[in-house]
This record gives C-alpha cells, sequence and structure tokens, in this order.
C-alpha cells in the first residue's frame, strides 16, 4: 500500500536541502564553533569532580593544566579548528557525536538519548484506545508536515534554532 505522504531523504541528500519551511534559515544559522581549550578543560574537570575522590581529582587537575600547556593540546586544538573551518562542514562535531556518541552508544536509547515527550491530559478521549488513536494521528500529521518540508522551524527571540535534527526523526533507527 503507498504511503500517504513522501518518505524523508537521507542525509546528504542533495533533495535533503530542497526548499522548504523547515529549512529555509538553514544557511544563515551560524557554524557550531569550537570551544577555547581554556573554556573546555573547566568545564571537564567540574564533570569529573562527583566522580573522583579528592586525590584522583587533585591528579586530574594537574595532569590537565599540564595538557593545557602542552605542544600536543595546542595541536588538537589547532586541528578541531581546522577541522571546523574546511569548506562545505557546517559542524565539526557532528559526525563524532553521530558515529561514536550515538550510533556507538549501546545503552537503550529511549531512557538515555531520544527526544522527551509529556502528555496533557485529554478530556475528550477517556478511553486509552481513543488516545492512542489521537496520538497516532497527530504523530502521523507531524511526519507529513517534516517529509514536505511544511513545518515552520522554530524559533526563539534571538532567530531560528537549526532545523537538521528533523531528518532523523521518523524512518530511523540504530
Amino acid at each position: 500500500m503507498p504511503s500517504a505522504t513522501p518518505p524523508l531523504r537521507k542525509a546528504g541528500d542533495a533533495a535533503a536541502e530542497a526548499p522548504g519551511r523547515l529549512f529555509e534559515f538553514q544557511a544563515q544559522l551560524p557554524k557550531l564553533p569550537v570551544p577555547a581549550l581554556s573554556e573546555t578543560l573547566p568545564k571537564y574537570l567540574r564533570t569529573i569532580e562527583p566522580l573522583l575522590s579528592k586525590e584522583a581529582h587533585a591528579h586530574s587537575t594537574r595532569i590537565v593544566q599540564e595538557f593545557a600547556q602542552s605542544a600536543q593540546g595546542q595541536e588538537l586544538q589547532r586541528r578541531l579548528e581546522a577541522r571546523a573551518g574546511e569548506p562545505g562542514r557546517a559542524n565539526w562535531l557532528e559526525e563524532w557525536w553521530n558515529d561514536l556518541s550515538y550510533m556507538g552508544y549501546r545503552d537503550p536509547v529511549v531512557p538515555y538519548v531520544s527526544y522527551f515527550y509529556a502528555y496533557k491530559d485529554d478530556r475528550q478521549r477517556r478511553k486509552p484506545t481513543q488516545r492512542a488513536a489521537a496520538l497516532v494521528r497527530a504523530a502521523w500529521e507531524f511526519r507529513r508536515l517534516v517529509a514536505t518540508r511544511e513545518l515552520a522551524p522554530e524559533t526563539t527571540k534571538a532567530g531560528a534554532l537549526c532545523s537538521y535534527s528533523y531528518k532523523f526523526m521518523f524512518n530511523a533507527t540504530r
């Protein structure tokens, strides 16, 4: 039976960048910046602090301080900045995030990675079957809007948000 809505296109597919409301601001969005090593390393130390004893954290702090001043630390930072500046690369982290942190992550997706949904009490549909049918219908309509790119991009007072992840919301699994 043919689908009532067109299939979503694969990431990287030229058609995936076709015009439509959903992606209308993508080209105007700033690239993901590479944080300075001086910003990243203190965050790393704060992140590991609750996991380590005071002695182990002090040891890690010394190692991190040495790394910050080392030629190796400076070279790795330079490489990240060069990667971010490569023509055609909108996001220096995306490939690593998708391949290593998402696809390579073997814990259950739903409690640890997936989108969060909250449902309001539906006073019109009291039976579970009615609620399930309404939810499926609404999800199908949302999918249609994403697939046809009719969905308006999310915005804030500061401007449009990236819509790229919508490409992976439906018809994908890991």
